[in-house]
């Protein structure tokens, strides 16, 4: 049932005063979830980079770590295997019942081994941080897709990173599946993978463009009374001209966690908090170097695929300019005044290389004009003047008759 764009005041989000007290015990039993009555109470986490807030949101775990989405980071090279250190990373945790929140450092980033940033397979990576402590609070991942009776699609964000005051986040109830065959033609990762990808065409208002929507930022199964997080916001399909921000049609990609849990769990070095209802039908992946299908080709002609934070993006971007930034490395207007630059430092070696050659084999006759060929007037005269007498010549008179 689609209930449209629904404002809700998520103050923060479901804390680790609901988890069986078995859990602080290190075993391996899966735990429920709290009820559906404390989604006002929802506790939130957005990934900052160098300060400034991102559209990507982060699927806590505990007080000190979480899933993100490895689209949200930066990279060194094209293959997106060498992340840029010199990026700053934070994670802002909103307030709840209880447990961690504010703002802290990012200690660790680690990105799937398999992750594929052309067709964004595999789209994830694990966040550490230094959480204050971090041991009170336990958010639990959804770890079994057929439990979900309901999907909950999630937008928050803050007014300004530094104040850490929150929006009122927006919440989406839907569950529809009617697009999934135009979906699977839009992305051919979607095609191959439809079990660790949710997609549907729902939007809501950017908060740096209004005129702008853009997708949710997290998703949560649904499983009366239990709410616990499924997915995340992977990337974007846009037919038509290639802008993100355009009327063309578009369809938005969430990566499901379920399968990437003992990933986590071996880069965190323990048991990932995960729900799921404790029926003999469950099937948990234990594999943690699962991987998704990766399709050949990656992308479809004529769609253009977007990642990452969406609030960087400009809305006036063609899909030209947006394939020569990436193969260029260089934004198309640095390169054009690149080439201006290098013309008119040309022309100004060739200016005075032109009065350097002029000084020095100007002849005492004629001067001729590099470039041009024009003659300088005086002397062109003097080329045809009549010639003087030779005072050497005894021949010559001494005086010559005035000519009137």
């Amino acid at each position: 049932m689609k209930l449209g764009h629904t404002v809700l005041r998520l103050a923060a989000g479901l804390s680790a005063v609901f988890a069986s007290p078995t859990f602080a015990e290190n075993n391996w039993r899966l735990f429920r979830r709290s009820g559906t009555e404390d989604l006002k109470n929802f506790k939130g986490a957005l990934l900052l980079k160098n300060g400034e807030q991102t559209s990507c949101e982060i699927a806590l775990m505990y007080g000190t770590s979480g899933f993100v989405p490895a689209n949200c980071l930066d990279y060194t090279d094209s293959a997106g295997k060498i992340l840029n250190t010199t990026t700053s990373y934070e994670v802002l945790i909103s307030n709840g019942l209880t447990g961690t929140y504010g703002r802290f450092m990012a200690t660790q980033t680690t990105v799937n081994p398999n992750y594929d940033p052309e067709s964004f397979a595999n789209n994830i990576a694990i966040i550490q941080f230094s959480g204050n402590g971090g041991g009170d609070l336990v958010n639990y991942i959804a770890s079994w897709r057929p439990d979900w009776t309901n999907l909950y699609f999630v937008r928050r964000s803050v007014m300004e990173a530094t104040s850490g005051l929150w929006n009122p986040p927006t919440l989406t109830t839907y569950s529809a599946n009617s697009e999934l065959s135009d979906c699977a033609r839009a992305n051919p990762l979607f095609m191959y993978n439809q079990q660790d990808l949710i997609c549907n065409q729902l939007g809501t208002a950017s908060m740096v463009n209004t005129s702008c929507s853009i997708p949710y930022g997290s998703v949560y199964g649904v499983n009366n009374p239990n709410v616990a997080i499924a997915a995340l916001y992977s990337h974007s399909a846009v037919y038509g001209d290639g802008e993100f921000c355009s009327n063309n049609k578009i369809y938005n990609y969430y990566i499901v966690m379920q399968n990437y849990v003992h990933w986590a769990m071996s880069v965190i070095g323990k048991k990932a908090p995960v729900f799921h209802t404790r029926v003999p039908e469950y099937t948990e992946n234990l594999d943690p170097n699962y991987s998704m299908v990766i399709p050949n080709p990656k992308n479809v002609s004529g769609v253009t695929v977007y990642g990452g934070d969406l609030y960087h993006l400009n809305s006036t971007a063609t899909e030209t300019e947006k394939e020569d930034d990436d193969k260029s490395g260089m934004p198309v207007g640095s390169i054009i005044g690149l080439i201006v630059g290098l013309l008119l430092l040309l022309g100004l070696l060739a200016y005075f290389l032109r009065k350097k050659l002029l000084k020095k084999y100007a002849d005492t006759r004629v001067r001729r004009w590099w470039f041009f060929g024009r003659f300088n007037k005086e002397e062109k005269e003097e080329e045809f003047r009549a010639p003087g007498p030779d005072p050497n010549d005894p021949h010559q008179p001494t005086s010559y008759p005035v000519q009137f």
